[in-house]
């Protein structure tokens, strides 16, 4: 009788592993749902009460089986476990994916942001040197428009002049007329009058269309002019123009004959004075030998001479020698630039 007893005793420490405490947890620490007992009144398929009940030792064969098959529910049950776990993790993995894409997303809207703030701010820029510019060039059309109503003014005058000699015209006919009746004498002096008043209006209209296409002359020279003090305006156009205008002249012949004894200056071109039109002063140094300074100005109301020379020597010490930033070109002509 002792086998059968260990027998028993072992089946029910076996149940007592899956009802006991721990019972509701599975191999990994997660919760289990406890499975049912197939049996729960303790009796076999037959009707015939339990070992511990009845003492019938071929009853454990009977809780070996009921043992096996909550061992399989629960080992399957585990494995489902591992497979909601399995799929969590891969929502997990899908969000956190995600989450890191949306802030892959924000860093490049912020970096796009910025580059339209540095684009915007640029705009802004070149708008407010626009509007500078657009300011003063409202001014120079503001002074244009008073000249061109001053010349205006003038032809009104004219024309009101030319329409009184007209109304006087026209008293002299209505008077000739009223003199035809009285004697033909009169009225051949009258037409000899009418015909000169005649070639006067003639000459008068001429003399006016003269001035119209004087006035229209001027309008376009003013219009030239304009442009040509707006490019004279920047200083590396005015030091072009003041070489130009040296090239041109007959001081140049002295620096080529100079320059065939010495070999070739060093030349500096530079601005003098303040305003709008400064002179240009070249200045031309031969090593430690000899030095020469012109002055030629380039604006549109100066009188000749245009290009004289200011200075010239032999001692060097009393001359600014800053770098030079021209030369004498293969043709004996002073180029801007080394």
């Amino acid at each position: 009788m002792e086998e059968p007893e260990r027998h028993q005793a072992d089946a029910e420490d076996a149940r007592n592993e899956l009802d006991g405490p721990d019972a509701g947890e599975g191999t990994d620490g997660s919760p289990v749902e406890p499975v049912a007992d197939e049996n729960p009144t303790g009796e076999v398929a037959t009707g015939e009460p339990l070992a511990e009940e009845s003492g019938d030792p071929g009853v454990e064969v009977l809780d070996l089986d009921d043992l096996r098959r909550r061992l399989e529910a629960k080992d399957r049950h585990i494995k489902e476990l591992y497979e909601e776990l399995a799929a969590v993790e891969l929502a997990v993995d899908e969000a956190r994916a995600r989450v890191e894409a949306g802030e892959l997303r924000v860093r490049d809207l912020e970096e796009e942001r910025e580059r339209l703030r540095e684009r915007l701010r640029a705009f802004e820029e070149e708008e407010r040197r626009r509007r500078r510019g657009r300011e003063g060039q409202d001014r120079r059309v503001a002074r244009l428009e008073r000249e061109i109503e001053r010349r205006e003014e003038n032809i009104r005058r004219l024309e009101d002049l030319l329409e009184q000699k007209e109304n006087e015209q026209i008293s002299r006919d209505q008077e000739a007329q009223s003199t035809v009746a009285r004697k033909d004498v009169a009225l051949e002096d009258a037409l000899r009058r009418v015909e000169g008043l005649e070639r006067d209006l003639e000459e008068r209209e001429e003399v006016a269309a003269g001035l119209r296409a004087t006035i229209d002359s001027m309008q376009a020279e003013l219009d030239l002019e304009y442009d040509l003090r707006r490019r004279m305006a920047e200083p590396a156009n005015r030091l072009r123009a003041g070489i130009d205008l040296f090239n041109d002249s007959e001081q140049l012949q002295e620096i080529v004959s100079i320059s065939k004894s010495l070999g070739q200056p060093e030349v500096r071109v530079a601005l003098e004075g303040e305003g709008d039109e400064p002179a240009v002063v070249l200045t031309f140094t031969w090593g430690d030998v000899t030095w020469r300074t012109y002055v030629a100005n380039p604006g549109l109301a100066v009188q000749e001479p245009r290009v004289y020379r200011t200075g010239a020597g032999e001692n060097l010490s009393s001359v600014d020698r800053e770098p030079s930033n021209a030369h004498v070109g293969p043709r004996g002509r002073v180029v801007l630039g080394l």
